[in-house]
């Protein structure tokens, strides 16, 4: 029988695992209070959705969340002079970079100006490539990937000797950063490998998988029939379909028959990326106020 990764019910212990660890940094702030950034560019209605569960999540557990959003026209330029001003704002202790920013922004010019140590989404060159790295002074994961791992260990999920990971999307906020992350585990894991729209008979690749971390965002695209038993599923894409209604690259009636556990969308791998935003903002300022 499939059981279901909570990402809901998992998200909702770590932040009460939080809430003393806020609490106590809000005393050392007093007057002020940990704060979270989010720079936003538009009125994307996803960006604007996923925002305000961040805003109203970091409210709930201690955190003051200002959101900075600018107009759509905004240039590279003027954009990466406004985050580099908020970097440089003391009562600011973490940033994130609602992404994406349109298509006429270097996004990647604009990551790299939020500062090291608040960069909580781990995605600037310097703090991405401590990860990269495996530099044993970044004291976060990518926030998706952190959640990935807390959902996995929360349901005894911790085991990967001889298990063949595969990776779907070679994305910077899922798939890059977990081929990375599983490959370090290349001691226990049997094999892991990466699938991208070049790849050649991706269907051979997923009936051989164990686990599988899917990030494209093209809904209910990966069906059943393709899968092994008891393959576990991480559904870390989401889109809209035609209707409007929120999906994953997984067709979960197609597939939930095959696996042994999955992620929901929504309810899986989106709180925990979340609750890990707001882990990782604790961390960097922990570590700042040493």
């Amino acid at each position: 029988m499939t059981k279901i990764l909570d990402g809901e019910k998992t998200a909702q212990k770590v932040f009460e695992e939080l809430g003393p660890e806020i609490e106590a940094i809000n005393k050392r702030l007093a007057p002020g209070k940990l704060r979270l950034d989010i720079v936003m560019v538009g009125n994307n209605p996803a960006s604007m959705i996923f925002v305000k569960k961040k805003k109203e999540a970091g409210e709930k557990a201690g955190v003051k969340v200002e959101v900075h959003q600018f107009d759509k026209d905004i240039t590279t330029s003027k954009l990466r002079k406004e985050v580099s001003r908020i970097g440089r704002d003391k009562k600011s202790h973490g940033i994130i970079v609602q992404l994406p920013l349109g298509q006429h922004i270097n996004e990647q010019y604009i990551l790299n100006a939020v500062p090291h140590e608040k960069d909580v989404d781990v995605l600037g060159n310097k703090a991405s490539g401590k990860f990269y790295a495996n530099d044993k002074n970044l004291p976060i994961l990518p926030s998706t990937i952190a959640g990935i791992e807390r959902l996995l260990a929360e349901y005894g999920i911790a085991d990967f000797t001889g298990k063949n990971v595969v990776i779907v999307g070679a994305g910077r906020l899922v798939g890059k950063p977990a081929a990375t992350y599983f490959m370090r585990k290349d001691k226990k894991c049997g094999a892991v490998s990466v699938i991208t729209r070049h790849s050649d008979d991706p269907s051979y690749i997923l009936e051989k998988a164990d686990i599988i971390i899917s990030g494209v965002g093209n809904p209910e695209f990966i069906k059943g029939e393709s899968l092994k038993e008891g393959v576990i599923i991480i559904d870390a894409g989401t889109a809209e379909d035609k209707g409007g209604k929120l999906k994953g690259d997984f067709s979960f009636k197609s597939v939930e028959s095959k696996a042994s556990y999955i992620t929901p969308v929504p309810g899986g791998v989106g709180p925990m990326t979340v609750a890990m935003i707001f882990h990782n903002l604790v961390q960097l300022t922990k570590n700042s106020l040493k």
